[in-house]
């Protein structure tokens, strides 16, 4: 049977806040969805149909915003004809647009949609790939700098498209089929995580903040690569853990799982609005083995306190967040290779400030979301060398002795992302004190 299409008027209203939100992402320091919000805090009588419209235009445009101002040329600046652009190539859902286009500028926009569709791109390899996928071309040239053509196109494809949703069970309260069981009878159906034991991967991108599930605690949204993480801890009940960089919590929560509820669990962060989110997840979650802690700075005197003392500390480091730009495509336009230096410091500081931290025999796990080997490899290179009574210990042997196969792995650290594995893109190393 045939399905019935729909011809759908877009306002011009409409794009006038597609607009009026692009702008303020693109200035603002904060993050996409948080300026979304704001918007939508400020325009209150906006429908649920307008919402949706704007903010999946939003995003569809922060995902392809370079390739648009290219195909657009000297109207490269007016977010106004961009959105239009944007809709005239990518439309909306199945629906026919009725757009409010100007007779005068109806040959301008075939043109530049035409020139989107087949863009004529520049000879250097890096400039060509940025265009083709509205990545910076410094960004792509590192890259290009340590993987083959192919295999950086086929990242920037990856990254270029929406992520999935995937959600963690809480073990603390349900097992995986339950879950899984529950959401389909509130109408989310689901599959089981390829690598994860405990991550379910929603057949549709839905709201499901208002189910009873969640509500009642059986499950945190989390990328399956974020899930990976954590089991490379081996935390386990009755052991002291610190997650050195908790910001909103989503791998404490999981820390605390697979210690069962059981021993000491640190928070430990230096924002303390990002620590305040995970009060309420944790009573929301059933855990009680939390401590919080605001920090002054990452050698406070309760960080000072534990050293040599720790069975596991997490350092997931603050950095460029190149491996979640499916998420946070707007990011692509706010990291520069000064702000990548710049974290890099941070993180060796950070690592320097809880390493002291581990008892002998006890685990250190670095972890960032990044695909820059300055941020990942070099960092823990660096890292080894003035710290000989650390040793690297290979990252897929530890997830095989929990049942987790995970291909493409040559060497000891973990690398992740959406072009192999259909996760964020994740780098973790194991490190164990002699």
């Amino acid at each position: 049977m045939a399905t019935e299409t729909t011809t759908l008027r877009v306002y011009p209203v409409w794009i006038e806040a597609v607009a009026t939100v692009l702008r303020e992402i693109l200035r603002s320091p904060l993050p996409a969805d948080t300026v979304l919000q704001q918007f939508f805090r400020k325009h209150r009588k906006m429908g649920k149909r307008d919402r949706a419209f704007v903010a999946e235009t939003v995003y569809g445009m922060l995902r392809h915003y370079r390739r648009l101002a290219h195909a657009a040329r000297r109207r490269a600046d007016d977010l106004r004809f961009l959105a239009l652009l944007y809709l005239e190539v990518f439309g909306f859902g199945d629906a026919i647009l009725d757009l409010p286009v100007r007779p005068a500028e109806r040959g301008a926009l075939e043109a530049a949609a035409r020139r989107f569709r087949e863009p004529d791109l520049p000879d250097d390899p890096a400039a060509a790939l940025g265009i083709l996928y509205s990545l910076p071309d410094w960004l792509v040239a590192a890259w290009l700098e340590v993987l083959p053509r192919e295999t950086v196109e086929a990242r920037c494809a990856a990254l270029k498209a929406p992520a999935p949703l995937t959600v963690r069970v809480n073990t603390l309260k349900a097992d995986r089929g339950t879950v899984q069981q529950r959401l389909l009878e509130e109408g989310f159906p689901s599959r089981p995580t390829p690598y994860s034991p405990v991550g379910l991967i929603l057949e549709e991108k839905a709201f499901i903040f208002r189910t009873r599930a969640f509500q009642e605690g059986l499950f945190e949204v989390q990328d399956e690569g974020s899930q990976l993480i954590s089991l490379l801890t081996e935390a386990r009940p009755g052991q002291v853990v610190v997650d050195g960089c908790a910001g909103g919590g989503g791998k404490t929560l999981h820390l605390a799982a697979l210690m069962e509820g059981k021993g000491r669990l640190y928070a430990f962060d230096i924002h303390e609005a990002r620590l305040r989110e995970l009060r309420p997840r944790a009573r929301r979650a059933d855990v009680h083995n939390i401590r919080l802690h605001v920090l002054p700075h990452n050698r406070a005197s309760i960080v000072r306190r534990l050293y040599g003392k720790a069975d596991v500390v997490l350092v997931d480091a603050p950095c460029s967040g190149t491996g979640v730009l499916r998420r946070n495509p707007d990011a692509a336009w706010k990291i520069t290779p000064e702000r990548v230096a710049a974290l890099v410091e941070q993180q060796r500081q950070i690592l320097e400030a809880y390493a002291p931290l581990v008892r002998p025999g006890g685990r250190l796990v670095y972890a960032t979301c990044s695909l820059l080997p300055a941020e990942n490899e070099q960092q823990i290179h660096t890292f080894l060398n003035a710290h000989p009574e650390f040793t690297l210990i290979p990252a897929a042997e530890v997830l095989a002795r929990q049942g987790i196969a995970l291909p493409h792995q040559t060497d000891a650290f973990l690398r992740i992302e959406p072009t192999t594995h259909g996760t964020d893109g994740f780098f973790a190393a194991v490190l164990v004190r002699s």
